[in-house]
């Protein structure tokens, strides 16, 4: 994408040198897919500045061998875990699995809601997110067709990891945020 139509822009990456006890909480967000990537980013906040500490991104596999990856990389039980609600039936699964998975709710207007949030942050990526940051440095706004003006739409395409910090937010968005701190954590 071209500068001017990036939606977001506030976003530096980095190699994180901070231990995890330097968070004030922490947050999984989940785009589930199978042909296109599943997607879960382990973020944190600090300060109001949002980190991305790690990524799981997988293409053609099940929840269950998903479940398998998160649990051999230490993603925590303990975090919420703000899923796309469009499948319910995958969120039980995490349920099940241990994990405090909740859907998102998805309602006229909210898209925008979380993109409005996100670039009222400061965004830190580590640099070994890399589909992370691909997907940020390229994600843009949809042209109208006829004049070529911006709109007010994301572009679709590789967007599953923009999905997933888009709904790691949406706890802290909406002032609900069921957080956990690194203590709680056993960090």
């Amino acid at each position: 994408g071209e500068l001017g139509g990036l939606i977001l822009t506030n976003f530096e990456v980095h190699d994180f040198k901070t231990t995890r006890d330097t968070f004030d909480a922490f947050y999984y967000g989940q785009d589930f897919g199978f042909n296109h990537a599943d997607c879960i980013l382990e973020t944190a906040q600090r300060d109001g500045d949002l980190y991305v500490l790690r990524e799981i991104y997988v293409h053609g596999r099940d929840t269950s061998e998903i479940i398998s990856l998160a649990e051999g990389e230490g993603f925590s039980k303990n975090a919420v875990m703000y899923c796309d609600s469009a499948e319910p039936d995958r969120i039980k699964t995490w349920r099940r699995a241990g994990y405090r998975a909740v859907g998102v709710k998805k309602e006229p207007g909210s898209v925008n809601a979380q993109i409005d949030f996100l670039r009222s942050r400061r965004i830190y990526i580590d640099s070994r997110c890399v589909n992370t940051v691909g997907e940020i440095s390229q994600w843009c706004w949809m042209r109208d067709g006829e004049s070529g003006e911006l709109t007010d739409t994301p572009a679709f395409g590789c967007d599953d990891a923009m999905a997933a910090l888009r709904y790691s937010v949406e706890g802290m968005r909406r002032g609900r945020a069921r957080t956990v701190d690194a203590r709680s954590l056993g960090l």
